[in-house]
């Protein structure tokens, strides 16, 4: 099998709130989102999605991404997408960092390799090991009477997994944290998300301030050395995410004993190949995972969710379903979601297929 064709699309998808809000006066109210079609020469063809959660986010501006898709496209065309790691291999000598742009096609390949093989990608990744994925959702940063009515409307859908973004004046989030808790289950689990908008100390004073709130803190401050500076002088469990990009980084901050928890984005990291490998190295060392993306609709869902699907219950900490928190559907069968689960069908690939109604071609390479 080989890649005849790589088709590049490109969509908007607004926010269903009113504003995707977060620390340090970054807030979206839509995101660009980058669809690859890879076709082959039997016929078959392999989606992937990227999206990138706005240019302020993390290193990846999603105007950017055809340009680097442009470049890559001339290893891609004629490989066999079944062999991953060499594909990436080639891609890596073509075009340094922008793992973003590689993740769209390795998320592709993922899909065409389950298709060929006649399986769901999850049971190529692992097999089934969480039927059932836990959801959190995402209660974005605003007045504190809002975040409250959005946690309220949370529960009621059955979501017990929630993460508050934080970013007012510090004693402010002491006092939201404080006032929600009133009424916090033992059975939820909570994570205090600052996307890096502390100082040490103003990290040290909000988790003193709260610290009989059981709540993760994650990614309290900018740098991988002040979060592993928190974590070593706080009681509350330590989850990272921006500062981890890499492989490598991820490894020093098991050895470093720097974290409690991290969020695996699949995207950022360079897709669903380098994902499992770190994925498989947190499960060895006990490191809860929460296994996601960036942004994204129902391709970018379904492929975070097989590798959620595939990681073992005891670590899988939750997932999301990313594409139900936009306004519009990039894709036809996408994961089904039901008091705050997630479940995936047994269809081979990714079991996705993009609404091309909804996609704008960018370009095509052949």
């Amino acid at each position: 099998m080989r890649i005849e064709s790589m088709a590049v699309y490109t969509a908007t998808l607004p926010y269903a709130g009113k504003a995707y809000a977060f620390a340090g006066g970054r807030s979206h109210q839509a995101f660009t989102s980058t669809v690859v079609v890879l076709t082959t020469d039997t016929g078959l063809m392999g989606y992937g999605e990227v999206c990138p959660c706005g240019p302020n986010y993390m290193p990846a501006f999603a105007e950017g991404l055809p340009s680097c898709l442009a470049m890559l496209a001339a290893v891609v065309l004629g490989e066999d997408p079944c062999h991953i790691t060499r594909l990436h291999e080639r891609m890596d000598q073509a075009l340094a960092g922008q793992p973003v742009a590689k993740a769209a096609i390795d998320i592709a390949c993922w899909d065409l390799l389950g298709k060929a093989a006649g399986l769901p990608v999850y049971t190529l990744l692992g097999g089934l090991l969480t039927p059932s994925l836990p959801l959190h959702r995402i209660v974005p940063l605003d007045e504190p009477a809002d975040m409250e009515a959005s946690l309220a409307r949370f529960r009621a859908e059955g979501f017990r997994h929630i993460q508050f973004k934080l970013g007012h004046r510090v004693v402010e989030d002491i006092e939201l944290v404080q006032a929600l808790s009133r009424k916090k289950s033992p059975y939820e689990i909570w994570v205090g998300d600052i996307n890096g908008g502390w100082r040490v100390d103003q990290a040290l004073q909000f988790s003193r301030a709260v610290e009989g709130v059981d709540l993760y803190l994650e990614q309290p401050c900018r740098s991988y050395q002040e979060c592993r500076s928190v974590r070593r002088r706080t009681r509350h469990p330590i989850k990272l995410d921006e500062s981890l990009t890499c492989l490598a980084e991820v490894r020093r901050a098991i050895e470093d004993d720097a974290m409690d928890a991290m969020a695996l984005k699949v995207s950022k990291f360079g897709g669903l190949t380098p994902s499992r490998v770190i994925r498989d190295l947190c499960v060895d060392a006990g490191i809860a995972l929460t296994i996601e993306d960036a942004w994204g609709s129902g391709i970018a869902t379904a492929a975070f969710a097989h590798l959620a699907a595939s990681t073992p219950s005891r670590v899988l900490l939750n997932t999301t379903d990313l594409h139900n928190y936009n306004t519009v559907q990039l894709a036809d069968g996408a994961p089904e979601v039901s008091a705050g689960r997630m479940t995936l069908s047994d269809r081979p690939g990714l079991g996705v297929t993009p609404d091309f109604k909804a996609l704008t071609l960018h370009d095509v390479y052949e």
